[in-house]
């Protein structure tokens, strides 16, 4: 490995990590009274309007015609994946939702084989589990399932997953900044209804659409699929699995929670999780995906 793809992917995990662990801050963010449609809908649309203006100011967002069929299917899986995944916490748990949403994270690092040609490692698959595992303890699914939230919560799950399969390819054609833009314009173009909605019947809940949507969806974005670029799908699967992770850990600073021990363990597991997985990459121990499971 060269020393400026060491140094990319190095940036890459660390970017990455810091994202996963301030994503974890939405849940307290979306203690609100507002329909799922219209949360999702002022999020992606005030996360496209910063990105366009941006992109608009400092560079080109042309993107190859054989190109924007990808990117529309994009959008729509996106938006799919966040309206099923706000009704999945309405409908049921959030500890439930989260265990059922992210197994989507295996579900691509496994396909992610088969489909990209990337490789495994060990370390990665061994990171995998870990990660799984660590959440699990953290949410730890009980009492509160319904059929419906789960219904909705593996839809959600599958539909993450495509995210990061359908998505990864578009990454070293038009960069990060280029695919986040356009999916979350795809994805407001669709809301738009709800959209018009949200700013007639909504308008108190101002402050966290502009948070949610300039900051945990246009800049997160733009991080997410710029690390995509340097990082194998799995490894990006790990890494995120700091988020539902750091949520415990928000909720204990800001909201006075104080979490068992074994929720405390299952985010070490998470952070250990991460380790393990990176280094696994920078060791170069790859093995085929065949021989791995």
């Amino acid at each position: 490995m060269s020393g400026g793809t060491h140094t990319s992917r190095t940036t890459a995990i660390a970017s990455l990590a810091v994202l996963a662990v301030a994503l974890g801050m939405i849940p307290l963010i979306v203690r609100i009274d507002v329909p799922s449609t219209h949360l999702v809908a002022m999020r992606v649309s005030l996360g496209a309007l910063v990105l366009v203006s941006f992109s608009a100011a400092t560079v080109r967002l042309a993107v190859p015609w054989h190109r924007w069929r990808r990117i529309v299917v994009l959008g729509a899986v996106l938006t799919t994946h966040w309206l099923s995944f706000f009704v999945a916490l309405k409908l049921t748990t959030v500890a439930v939702a989260l265990a059922i949403v992210y197994i989507g994270l295996v579900v691509a690092a496994i396909l992610s084989g088969p489909l990209l040609h990337e490789p495994m490692t060990r370390g990665v698959i061994i990171g995998l589990v870990l990660a799984v595992l660590g959440m699990l303890l953290v949410v730890r699914p009980g009492a509160g399932a319904t059929i419906g939230g789960v219904v909705a919560a593996t839809a959600s799950g599958v539909l993450f997953a495509a995210v990061m399969l359908v998505g990864k390819p578009l990454v070293s054609d038009i960069g990060g900044l280029s695919i986040a833009t356009w999916e979350l314009v795809v994805a407001s173009i669709i809301l738009a209804p709800f959209t018009v909605q949200a700013v007639r019947e909504s308008t108190e809940f101002w402050p966290q659409f502009l948070i949610l949507g300039a900051l945990f969806t246009g800049l997160a974005g733009v991080v997410y699929w710029t690390a995509m670029s340097h990082l194998p799908v799995a490894i990006v699967s790990v890494i995120l699995y700091l988020e539902p992770a750091s949520a415990v850990v928000w909720a204990a600073v800001f909201l006075g929670e104080r979490p068992e021990p074994l929720t405390w363990l299952g985010v070490a597991l998470v952070i250990i999780a991460g380790t393990v997985a990176t280094r696994g990459l920078s060791d170069g121990e790859v093995i085929g995906v065949t021989e791995a499971l």
